[in-house]
């Protein structure tokens, strides 16, 4: 019974601190995306997790998260902003030419607040709902063994 306990407990625990990481995410109206590919090392790497805000205005050399027309997004270091067609430039660190299309200022998310390695990987391998919902499953499991143990023993001490 302790390992369930033990088990419990850490799932519980993990499912708080995902709650009110995402809640923090959303009262700052931050946005997560992962880093798919390696264009921008050695800043970023495939597989970390960018933690994109808006910004008010941006600059040569902030990196931003922008709208693919294809419905997609990417995240690059803005090369240069043609204030007059309200157009950025941008290009991923270890690409050797820029992008060969600029984005738009209405394209674009927001600018790289801060990242963290390799937390990317999970949404990139599965679904982020997927995942909370296996260790949603899994506390209820969890819940319904204890609760069945509990009552066994309920009736085995009733029966004495």
């Amino acid at each position: 019974m302790k390992i369930f306990n033990v088990i419990y407990n850490t799932v519980a625990i993990i499912i708080v601190l995902v709650f009110v990481f995402t809640l923090g995410l959303k009262i700052t109206d931050t946005k997560t995306y992962a880093v798919a590919t390696p264009s921008m090392e050695d800043e970023l790497h495939e597989g970390d997790m960018v933690f994109v805000r808006e910004a008010g205005e941006y600059a040569e050399g902030d990196i931003i998260t922008a709208k693919l027309s294809s419905g997609g997004t990417f995240t690059h270091r803005i090369d240069y902003i043609d204030y007059e067609k309200k157009l950025v430039y941008t290009k991923g660190d270890s690409n050797p030419q820029p992008d060969p299309l600029p984005t738009g200022f209405d394209d674009i998310i927001g600018k790289v607040v801060f990242s963290v390695p390799a937390l990317g990987l999970i949404s990139l391998k599965f679904n982020s709902t997927a995942v909370v919902t296996v260790l949603a499953a899994v506390l209820l499991a969890i819940m319904l063994v204890r609760f069945a143990v509990y009552k066994f023993k309920q009736k085995g001490e009733k029966s004495v």
